[in-house]
């Protein structure tokens, strides 16, 4: 039975505008001054999480041997997408529900397809360079959807390629609630992981910065303009994925410690 608890709320289809920018630890707290007047912390945080402040995010990214999808912003392609399994916990496991997640961009506008995984599926004995392709056999959705999936893995040839980890801290606008902040700390990732539940082997990536993502239907907020000028913050066009797997793959290779492909 493929099914989601209802304890995880999150949308499974959503289209928006996704901005991310470099944070200095240092200066998190003042950030967080600066917008509590205009924010409040994220209700779904408050309601299932115990009024905890924040949540670990955890995604295995599918990739092609060459990581193409690195280097298609790189070539400039505007339209790109990622093929990710989430978890909202420090690892994937057989109680905690997992998603396969369809991720497309166009500049700076996002949509979203979340695949619900049945949450006694995932197994630590499953071979990684067939787990998106057992993954999708067991999933019931939208056809239009697991066809993309499907035509995906098979023009690219998708493996596991990185496990991101992170920690999120999340608020949501007082007059808007679909405008939201996020703040991900303590970025760690493995390259190509031999497991869904390989944590021993985590390296910490862009240590001392925090990656701070803006999600709106809406333009910007003319308060959240004046905060970003106020901190001088300048729009980034990586991602956590690319950002995790350029410092791994660079320190394996000069290692000469190169793990399957």
């Amino acid at each position: 039975m493929i099914f989601a608890p209802k304890k995880q709320r999150a949308p499974l289809h959503f289209r928006r505008i996704e901005l991310k920018y470099i944070l200095p630890d240092s200066i998190v707290p003042i950030f967080v001054r600066k917008i509590l007047p205009y924010t409040q912390p994220d209700p779904f945080l408050v309601e299932e999480r115990k009024g905890r402040r924040s949540y670990p995010v955890s995604s295995l990214y599918f990739d092609s041997i060459d990581l193409h999808s690195i280097y298609e912003k790189e070539a400039g392609l505007l339209s790109r997408r990622k093929v990710r399994l989430r978890t909202y916990a420090e690892d994937f496991s057989d109680y905690e529900c997992s998603f396969l997640e369809i991720k497309r961009r166009h500049d700076f506008i996002v949509s979203k397809d979340r695949l619900s995984i049945s949450v006694n599926f995932i197994k630590e004995d499953i071979w990684m360079p067939h787990l998106l392709s057992t993954l999708l056999k067991r999933i019931e959705a939208d056809e239009d959807v697991t066809h993309e999936a499907h035509v995906l893995h098979n023009w690219y040839n998708l493996q596991p390629t990185t496990l991101v980890r992170y920690h999120r801290t999340p608020f949501v606008g007082m007059q808007d609630r679909r405008f939201r902040i996020t703040i991900d700390s303590d970025l760690n990732a493995v390259w190509k992981p031999m497991s869904l539940k390989d944590s021993l082997l985590f390296t910490s990536c862009n240590p001392g910065f925090s990656v701070l993502e803006i999600k709106s239907n809406h333009a910007l907020p003319a308060w959240f303009h004046d905060i970003l000028q106020d901190f001088q913050l300048s729009r980034i066009a990586h991602s956590k994925y690319a950002i995790c797997t350029r410092i791994l793959r660079d320190n394996l290779c000069c290692e000469g410690n190169m793990p399957y492909t």
